[in-house]
């Protein structure tokens, strides 16, 4: 049976570490261990997820498979944390969301080590610190970021995921997906958050200039990065997620109502500042950006 590690407790990587411990032996990889059971709520029903826990202090042997899914803010110091602690032919997993320079990560791999990334619209959010609550399922995609990944993938994702996770499958173009997603999370996730909304009731024509114009910008500045967006089919899957999480609050919406630090830097920030370095202007994102970070300063 598989070892697998995954960074921190949050919402995806429980929900994450509920579906591999149907075929592998998952351990949480925490701060502390004060926590002893974690629960999944699906349906109104609760069932304890049989992971492990440990610290990074306590590792006693090096990690084959690690899963990070922390936000995006937290990934440079999650995977300094994490270096020492890898096997020489690693497989290392990251997911979250918004946009983060990957090459960063990549220079400090070594040769054999494999780096992918991790996308994923399965929905969950945490009603307590142990608990991780299932609010739908979702497309789970996941693509090579450096060139020993892609060799790896094909064997990565029959053993690892494809007997646990129904709706996952490899791609390509991981970074296509990446700035898919971004787009979904730019459409959702500030306005919600603004607004303390479902994701639902973005979809009223109150807010269409904002969910047009935050998109058109987005795809120019995807264009620019040469990354080929169409406008139309970006619109079209961010209204069908609205649609299909409807009833969910975003992560951001939930971090704005917590008083936490959202990734609108990695979202509407990454937007601004490649739009920055090709000499653009993005007025509607540069706008809701500013707006959430007073909103984090209280």
């Amino acid at each position: 049976m598989k070892q697998v590690h995954i960074i921190g407790r949050g919402a995806i990587g429980l929900l994450l570490a509920n579906k591999l411990t149907q075929h592998a032996q998952v351990t949480l990889v925490t701060r502390d261990e004060a926590i002893d059971d974690y629960h999944l709520i699906d349906n109104e029903k609760s069932h304890k997820i049989p992971v492990n826990q440990t610290t990074f202090d306590a590792l006693h042997s090096k990690i084959n498979h690690c899963i990070v899914p922390v936000k995006a803010y937290q990934l440079s110091q999650a995977i300094h944390a994490l270096i020492p602690h890898l096997h020489d032919d690693a497989n290392i997993i990251l997911s979250h969301n918004g946009m983060s320079d990957l090459s960063e990560v990549n220079q400090l791999l070594k040769p054999n080590q494999a780096l992918y990334f991790l996308s994923t619209s399965m929905g969950g959010m945490k009603p307590r610190a142990n608990t991780v609550k299932y609010t739908g399922a979702g497309l789970t995609q996941i693509g090579a970021c450096n060139k020993v990944a892609q060799i790896r993938l094909p064997n990565l994702f029959q053993e690892l995921f494809q007997p646990c996770l129904s709706q996952a499958h490899p791609v390509e173009n991981i970074n296509e997906i990446r700035w898919q997603k971004l787009c979904v999370n730019i459409a959702i996730n500030p306005l919600s958050a603004l607004v303390q909304c479902k994701n639902g009731k973005l979809r009223a024509p109150a807010y269409a200039r904002q969910v047009l114009s935050l998109l058109n910008e987005a795809c120019f500045v995807a264009g620019l990065d040469g990354v080929e967006l169409k406008l139309s089919s970006e619109l079209m899957r961010a209204y069908q997620v609205m649609k299909l999480t409807a009833a969910n609050s975003s992560s951001m919406a939930q971090d704005i109502k917590l008083g936490r630090r959202t990734e609108i830097d990695a979202i509407c920030g990454f937007i601004v500042s490649r739009a920055n370095k090709h000499g653009v202007s993005v007025p509607e994102n540069e706008w809701i950006w500013q707006q959430i970070k007073q909103k984090e300063r209280g």
